[in-house]
This record gives structure tokens, C-alpha cells and sequence, in this order.
């Protein structure tokens, strides 16, 4: 254990926080291990059988993460209580999600291949490292959360290009112009980007196998 580990255990919870926010692993590695017993208990009430316990152990632990980032000292409420809404938000919101998608191959809807010169790269590329043989939920939860910070006609164009058609097929079949489609390809990208963070601290959390 390093000496910096000693020193960031005597540290008051809302200094972890701080330093968290900042970017010090460490100081987030510690909070998780504290909170870690809130983040079971609260999935022990929403896990079903039909998807591995530690999927859902992931996802308490991406609304324990967000509640570090979100919580501000000067609000009034105590970060337990902070964190326990968030992690319970977080969980419901993954059964929803596995609810509406629990007959599908969840793994088929990011495989995503190269449709145009402009744009190669695909939402895997931002989660790098998966084993292919095992499914991974929450890849897939980032995902179609992603895809919710889209409007419709956007999701519309995402989905084509999932399916394989060209930015001109594309252009066609929804009635918009291909820089229309290259934005929308873009702020994807964009969105997967900025949640890829979250996603390596999770497979940090799990040994790198989830």
C-alpha cells in the first residue's frame, strides 16, 4: 500500500470527494470502498437471476461514481444519502433498460463497422478491451443511454448507419443532407467519448473483466 493511500485514509470523506472531483483515483478507489456495502444492498433488491450479479454490481457502482462527480458540499443533504439516490436511480433505470431489451442479443447493436472515409472509427473503438465472449451489459447501458441524449431524427440516422447504409442511403432514405449525417455520426462519437471515463473506472473497480 502506498504511503499516499495511508495519507488519503485519514482524510474526511468530503476531502475524497474534492480530491475525486479533480481526478485522483486513489482518493475514488477509497470512496468506492467505503460505499461499496451500499452499492450491494441497494442492487440486492433489484437483481434478477436472468442477468449475472456483478452486471448489476457494475451499474451501482456508475451511480455511486456519478455521485462523487455531482455532489456539490454546499448542498444540504449528506452525501450517503446523496449517493444511496443515485445508485438506487442508476439501478432502476438498468432494469428498465434490460427489461425493454432482455430478448435481444445485446451485443449486436454496437457493431457498428465503417460506412464512410470521413468517419471510421465506431463505439466500440471507445471501449476498448472487452472480452467478446462474455456479454457485456454495461457496455451496452452507456450505449443506448447515449443514444437518449439524441433526438429522434438523430437516433433515426444512428441506427441506419448501424445497419450498415452509407451517409448518402442515409441522406435519401431520411430526407436530410449527408453533413446532417456526419454531425449526428460525430456527436455520438462525442457522447461515447465522454462516457468512456466512467466505463474504464468500472472495469478498474472489476480487474478489467467485465
Amino acid at each position: 500500500m502506498s504511503r499516499n493511500i495511508y495519507k488519503l485514509r485519514g482524510l474526511h470523506l468530503n476531502e475524497l470527494i474534492e480530491l475525486s472531483q479533480i481526478g485522483d483515483k486513489e482518493a475514488l478507489g477509497l470512496i468506492l470502498e467505503k460505499f461499496e456495502p451500499m452499492v450491494k444492498s441497494i442492487v440486492s433488491k433489484y437483481y434478477g437471476t436472468w442477468v449475472e450479479f456483478e452486471d448489476f454490481l457494475q451499474i451501482g457502482f456508475v451511480g455511486l461514481i456519478q455521485a462523487v462527480y455531482n455532489f456539490r458540499d454546499d448542498a444540504n443533504t449528506k452525501f450517503s444519502s446523496f449517493a444511496y439516490m443515485n445508485i438506487s436511480s442508476e439501478v432502476k433505470s438498468f432494469v428498465t433498460y434490460l427489461n425493454r431489451n432482455k430478448h435481444k442479443v445485446l451485443t449486436d447493436a454496437i457493431s457498428i463497422e465503417k460506412t464512410d472515409d470521413n468517419f471510421s472509427e465506431n463505439p466500440d473503438y471507445y471501449f476498448e478491451g472487452v472480452d467478446s465472449e462474455k456479454e457485456d451489459f454495461l457496455m451496452d447501458y452507456f450505449f443506448t443511454k447515449s443514444m437518449e441524449e439524441l433526438q429522434e431524427e438523430e437516433k433515426e440516422i444512428v441506427k441506419l448507419w448501424m445497419n450498415g447504409y452509407t451517409y448518402q442511403e442515409i441522406s435519401d432514405i431520411s430526407n436530410v443532407n449527408t453533413k446532417k449525417v456526419d454531425n449526428t455520426l460525430q456527436k455520438i462519437k462525442k457522447i461515447l467519448e465522454g462516457k468512456k471515463d466512467e466505463y474504464d473506472q468500472i472495469k478498474d473497480i472489476f480487474g478489467g473483466s467485465i
